[in-house]
């Protein structure tokens, strides 16, 4: 019988999430959104949780600064996938693969969504995303295939990386399981109490918030579910109490809902 040398901590878990849920989502509509209107000219008027207003000084402005959030999303899971290979330490590649996978799935999320829905920042027709685009249903079926297409790829990826962190085989499932459900079920309820501040009312807090943490995360339902293959190889793997994480990623999570959940704007 092996025995597998994994602990994961929930509580420490609940802690990363609480710290990368406003980080990420910070990251998606400040540097992304909110940086590129000020960088092409444009007027913020509005910036809440999980939006930007930008009154843009273009039109082809606007379609860049709606581009601009899952843009940055795709730079970011690039960047921090290639420092991930070399992290050695447990805790850093665990939250190294929490951050290239959250933004991976952020950006290809929205191609599905957008081509579901049509709306969204990549929404081809209207005038709320990158729309009003020709032919804007051949795009959104173009988007939704492709989108889900690569967020498949993109959940299989999570199955292998986090093999190569914990191992493989049933004895790794509770590990995956507090890895993977732990951290989703967090971030998923913190997003949706912080929605729920803002002045807009339940659209936001259904078509941005939920929509992006319960929808864009859903891989890691899956992910969390998959042993990673029939071999039973676990790999020493531990994450301890960290009660300095705890303490930030509470103290984030509130910061973010108190200062940006009922919005910040400018006249």
């Amino acid at each position: 019988m092996l025995i597998s040398r994994q602990r994961i901590d929930l509580a420490t878990v609940a802690g990363i999430a609480l710290l990368l849920m406003p980080a990420l989502t910070t990251l998606h509509e400040l540097g992304g959104h909110a940086g590129a209107c000020l960088a092409l000219g444009g007027k913020l008027r509005d910036i809440g949780a999980f939006y930007v207003n930008c009154e843009a000084p273009s039109d082809m402005a606007r379609r860049f600064v709606a581009a601009a959030g899952p843009g940055i999303d795709i730079v970011v899971a690039v960047l921090v996938y290639t420092l991930w290979l070399r992290m050695t330490s447990d805790m850093a590649r665990l939250v190294g693969w929490y951050i290239w996978l959250s933004c991976g799935f952020a950006a290809v999320g929205y191609f599905l969504y957008s081509g579901v829905t049509g709306i969204g920042d990549l929404g081809p027709s209207g005038t709320e995303g990158i729309g009003p685009l020709p032919a804007p249903l051949l795009f959104r079926a173009i988007f939704a295939l492709g989108g889900g297409g690569v967020y498949v790829l993109l959940v299989k990826a999570g199955i292998r990386t986090l093999s190569r962190m914990i191992g493989t085989g049933p004895s790794t499932m509770p590990a995956r399981n507090r890895i993977a459900h732990g951290f989703y079920a967090v971030l998923c309820l913190a997003a949706l109490l912080a929605s729920l501040l803002n002045p807009i009312g339940l659209f936001i807090t259904l078509a941005s918030a939920a929509a992006a943490s319960f929808g864009g995360h859903a891989g890691l339902i899956s992910i969390g579910f998959a042993p990673g293959g029939q071999q039973d190889v676990p790999l020493p793997f531990a994450i301890e109490r960290s009660w300095l994480l705890i303490a930030a990623g509470g103290v984030a999570t509130l910061a973010f809902a108190a200062i940006l959940g009922p919005t910040i704007s400018f006249g």
